[in-house]
């Protein structure tokens, strides 16, 4: 049996929101009964706790930042007996036997880096042998879906931390960087499906319009990111 870390970023700050990350962590695991998964949810909101995780806070010092918090959640002892890491948002509903179905693909593939497929958003992709392999990101396919990104952990010792480069938008975008730079493949893969809520809480009243303009694609260092992205537009889009 495959052991899975599973880290998902929450800001619980309604009661719809608590329930959305609560649906995600009940569909992860209880849609694939042969995977051991261990669960943590990073939560921006003191105070709030779920069934089925271990519930921490970021710092109140810490500026949020999606690969940050992903880097500083990684490491906890809870996933020291994980061979697998999901990166994940709260804003997921996973269908069943998501994770073992995309495990099985990277062990025939050879790869350490894979997203499922979303059926509303990965519409129709070339799928050869139930995968595609590529680093898209923000043009389709959309190889790298930074909703979630199951990773084999032994990929650290070669891309050490997630850059952190990108605060929000375009975090997938840095990372498939990491991936091309490395001499990494990544896949989609056809068997795995997880539905994407698509940005929940970044489009919600939750955020006052200064903090949410921070994270959008017209923000300086997502165009940046972007137009250095376009320059190498044969590898990453």
């Amino acid at each position: 049996m495959s052991h899975v870390g599973v880290v998902i970023l929450s800001l619980g700050g309604t009661p719809e929101h608590q329930q959305m990350t609560q649906t995600a962590i009940d569909s992860c695991v209880s849609e694939d009964e042969s995977i051991d998964f261990t669960v943590v949810v990073c939560e921006g909101i003191k105070g709030i706790e779920y069934t089925g995780a271990t519930t921490v806070h970021p710092p109140s010092d810490l500026p949020f930042n999606y690969n940050e918090y992903m880097n500083s959640c990684r490491i906890m002892t809870e996933f020291d007996e994980c061979e697998y890491m999901a990166l994940c948002n709260n804003d997921l509903i996973f269908e069943k036997g998501w994770a073992s179905a995309i495990i099985k693909k990277m062990k025939e593939c050879d790869v350490m880096s894979a997203c499922p497929m979303d059926p509303a958003v990965h519409v129709g992709v070339k799928f050869k042998d139930g995968v595609s392999f590529g680093h898209t990101t923000t043009k389709p396919p959309r190889h790298v879906a930074g909703w979630c990104i199951l990773q084999d952990l032994r990929i650290y010792d070669t891309i050490g931390a997630l850059n952190t480069q990108a605060q929000f938008w375009h975090s997938d975008t840095t990372y498939a960087s990491q991936l091309v730079t490395a001499n990494l493949a990544h896949i989609l893969v056809e068997d795995s499906k997880v539905h994407h809520l698509n940005s929940k809480t970044i489009c919600s009243s939750l955020l006052p319009d200064y903090v949410r303009n921070l994270y959008t694609e017209a923000s300086p260092i997502n165009i940046q990111i972007y137009e250095e992205q376009q320059k190498n537009a044969g590898e990453i889009q």
